[in-house]
Parts: C-alpha cells; sequence; structure tokens
C-alpha cells in the first residue's frame, strides 16, 4: 500500500515547491514539448515502415514469500509488462502527419513565447 502512495505523496510535495509562475510557464510550454515528441514518433515510423502500438499487459509469477514469522513460501505475485505489436500504416498520411507538424512547430514556439511573457506578467517573482 505504502508503494502506491509514495509517489503521489512525492508529486504533490514537488508541486508544492513550484511557484505559480513556473507552473504557468510549464503549462504554457505544453504544446511545445509534444509536437516533437510527435515528430520523433512520426520519422521513426516513417523510418521503420510501421508504427508500434504499446499497451500494458499483466501477468503472474512463481515467487516466494515470506510470512511475519519469516518463514518462506510459494506463492504467486503479479507484474505487468509493456507488449509491443507492429501496426501497418499508410506511409503517405504519416508523411502528411509529419509535414503539418513540422509546419505547426514555428506557430508552437511563438505562441509558447507569448504565453511566457504573460505569464512572467501576472506571476512576477
Amino acid at each position: 500500500m505504502f508503494l502506491r502512495i509514495a509517489p503521489a505523496a512525492v508529486l504533490v510535495l514537488l508541486a508544492a515547491c513550484t511557484t505559480p509562475q513556473e507552473a504557468c510557464i510549464y503549462d504554457a510550454q505544453k504544446e511545445l514539448r509534444t509536437i516533437p515528441a510527435r515528430i520523433d514518433t512520426a520519422r521513426g515510423n516513417i523510418d521503420r515502415g510501421y508504427a508500434i502500438h504499446r499497451q500494458v499487459v499483466p501477468y503472474t509469477y512463481a515467487a516466494i514469500c515470506h510470512t511475519d514469522a519469516g518463514e518462506a513460501y510459494q506463492c504467486e505475485r503479479n507484474a505487468t509488462r509493456i507488449q509491443e505489436t507492429p501496426v501497418s500504416i499508410d506511409l503517405g498520411e504519416e508523411r502528411a502527419r509529419l509535414a503539418r507538424l513540422r509546419a505547426a512547430l514555428p506557430a508552437a514556439h511563438r505562441t509558447a513565447e507569448a504565453r511566457f511573457v504573460e505569464c512572467r506578467r501576472v506571476y512576477p517573482e
């Protein structure tokens, strides 16, 4: 149970350390962060000739567990793994998508810069 709560607690503590200006700037740059990642994905798809679908798959494995008294016994544990599956794509459409993303990048830069200036105006430090 603690292992599930600990990462969330860390995120809450980190968020508490972020100033309003930093949070605003981070949010203003969201599109600017996602477009290059999408460009990289499209470029990779074109280079490979197919896309990769990733999904989380649960599985069970045999393990050694211990009682509160320290006695070992065989048990089953649950875990997950990422399964990658190739997916066919229309290369022409993927090239068109890449071109649209590249064309959108300069506008995203301008928008992020304008939002950055606005964040600094609204939340001066």
